[in-house]
């Protein structure tokens, strides 16, 4: 098992450069040798963040009024910043701050540090250190040093006493883009100003998005490495239901900053929307990879530990399931089985191994009737097994023995929401059992009655997640609109298939499975539909009967 997982390694690391589409038949395995790699890298050692510069998350270097240690600290605090490495962050600005205190650039990207980003929030206490330290920024701003004083002067918008009445975010946004229209060759105000104008994205006010976009693009015109900027561009975009615009970048950014496990993943936020399932699954396994290899100079110690490794595996494994990537598929499932430990019935492991349930479904059904219940199961992994067991049913064409477990999710959604539900279980719990409604109803040759199932399930669906609030990732694993296709294709309705398939396909792109509805569908393009599936789908598509679509 070692020499195996070492072959794999040594292979992956030769085809690091290479693009999926260059790699070929070899994806499956570059994916499966991240995933190895993350599963071998070395233990961490605490607290060494504090003294260690990480490599890895790009070159930017900006001129800073203290001594050339402070320097040094606070461009790596702010890399990191921007790559949303947010303890690792906070501890450089620190290490800047001490190593010289007359600094106001130190004093501020430590207040910087201490606040809100698009991900995370910002205590009481964290406010009142935040307001000090930029209120002493100030006062060591030099004269004529206008962005020191303006950027101190800033932050104390944000976390006065009194919130301004356009609110905090929304005032230090316009401060810091006040301040780049003064001087637009500064990147580094313009990239605090494009993540500041976003972050209240997030409580659903968008109004900043569109100067985030346009920020992002100045930056990018003159500077297109630039990963601070190319990390904003993607999040403004997908904000703007524009992801597409950002991919040439996106599909850079990895390379831009290889030592940044969450700027790895990144570009898989613009990868999923625009269709590229396959680059997903193999971005954010190399993303894993690097956040296990890099927990050694990390703030935080163990990759589980950190942020942002369950939102990897859960995009990673969306993209498999999507490309019809069997084995990363059932190489994230077994990474699920050993990394987030069984002992620890915690989210990152009932999440992980509650989606990892769908591909043991998909391409080891055996393995999924194989799963037995545990001991004070969560409900979100109870539904799941049970789905996973619907759908390896499904595969062996025993509708009553899918119909049990739709009765069994069924149940479950009667308990109703309870308060220690992970958030969405009961609508989870509904398209589950309305898609093995129909998967029995397929198997058994109904496709009227299963088209009524699928049609439920996929309103469920689109009113629980939304594509464009909800793909990140995806909470239910495939657009259930595309089953309903199936079903309107074997119930003889051509003209209602092409229109479910079409509908699915502008929210989920480049779907192989509903592609092949549409070439079955449309004779006229039907080699033209055919060709753009095979590009999308790893495996070979004449083994996923209608029935499983």
């Amino acid at each position: 098992m070692l020499r195996a997982m070492k072959l794999v390694l040594a292979l992956s690391t030769a085809m690091l450069a290479a693009t999926p589409s260059a790699i070929g038949g070899d994806a499956s395995l570059l994916g499966v040798g991240f995933i190895c790699g993350a599963e071998t890298a070395a233990t961490p050692t605490a607290g060494a963040a504090a003294g260690v510069m990480l490599p890895g998350f790009g070159p930017a270097t900006f001129k800073v009024d203290g001594n050339p240690e402070a320097a040094a600290w606070f461009n790596q605090g702010l890399r990191l910043y921007h790559a949303f490495s947010h303890d690792e962050a906070k501890a450089a600005f620190a290490r800047a701050w001490a190593a010289d205190q007359t600094c106001s650039l130190c004093a501020s990207g430590v207040a910087l540090s201490l606040g809100p980003t698009l991900n995370t929030g910002i205590t009481p206490a964290e406010t009142v250190d935040a307001l000090k330290l930029a209120k002493r920024a100030e006062e060591l701003a030099k004269p004529g040093d206008v962005r020191a004083k303006g950027l101190a002067q800033a932050l104390q918008l944000r976390y006065g006493p009194e919130a301004p009445k356009e609110g905090r975010e929304q005032a230090f946004g316009h401060a810091l883009d006040a301040m780049v229209r003064a001087d637009p060759r500064d990147d580094m105000l313009a990239n605090l100003a494009a993540h500041v104008l976003i972050i209240p994205a997030r409580q659903d006010d968008y109004s900043g998005v569109p100067r985030s976009i346009e920020i992002a693009e100045m930056v990018l015109a003159r500077n297109p490495d630039d990963s601070a900027a190319i990390h904003y561009y993607i999040h403004a975009t997908e904000f703007a239901g524009k992801a597409g615009l950002a991919l040439p970048y996106a599909e850079r950014l990895a390379d831009l900053s290889p030592g940044a496990g969450h700027l790895v993943h990144m570009g898989t936020h613009t990868m999923m929307r625009v269709g590229h399932y396959e680059d997903v699954a193999l971005n954010n396994a190399r993303a894993l990879k690097v956040d296990a290899e890099t927990q050694v100079g990390m703030a935080q110690t163990g990759a589980l530990a950190q942020r942002y490794y369950l939102h990897n595996y859960l995009f990673g494994l969306s993209g498999a399931l999507m490309a019809g990537d069997g084995p990363l598929a059932l190489k994230y499932a077994e990474h699920a089985e050993r990394t987030f430990p069984k002992a620890a019935p915690d989210r990152n492991r009932t999440l992980s191994r509650a989606r990892s349930l769908v591909a043991l479904a998909r391409f080891d059904p055996d393995r999924a009737l194989a799963v037995g219940a545990l001991k004070d199961e969560p409900r979100m992994l109870a539904i799941y097994r049970h789905y996973a067991r619907g759908e390896a049913l499904a595969a062996r064409r025993d509708a009553t023995g899918v119909r049990r477990e739709a009765a069994a999710i069924a149940a479950i959604r009667a308990e109703g929401a309870m308060p220690a539900d992970l958030g969405g279980e009961m609508d989870v719990a509904e398209i589950a059992h309305g898609v093995l409604l129909g998967r029995a109803a397929m198997a058994e040759r109904r496709p009227a009655e299963a088209a009524a199932h699928f049609e439920r399930a996929a309103l469920a669906q689109e009113k629980a997640f939304p594509v464009p609030k909800n793909f990140d990732p995806p909470p239910w694993w495939y657009p259930v609109r595309r089953s309903l296709a199936a079903a309107y294709l074997k119930a003889g309705k051509p003209t209602e298939a092409v229109a479910a398939a079409r509908a699915s396909l502008a929210e989920w792109p480049h779907d192989a499975l509903a592609l092949r509805i549409l070439a079955q569908a449309d004779k006229a393009k039907a080699a033209e539909y055919r060709a753009e599936a095979r590009k999308s789908w790893q495996g070979d598509l004449a083994k996923v009967p209608l029935d499983l679509t």
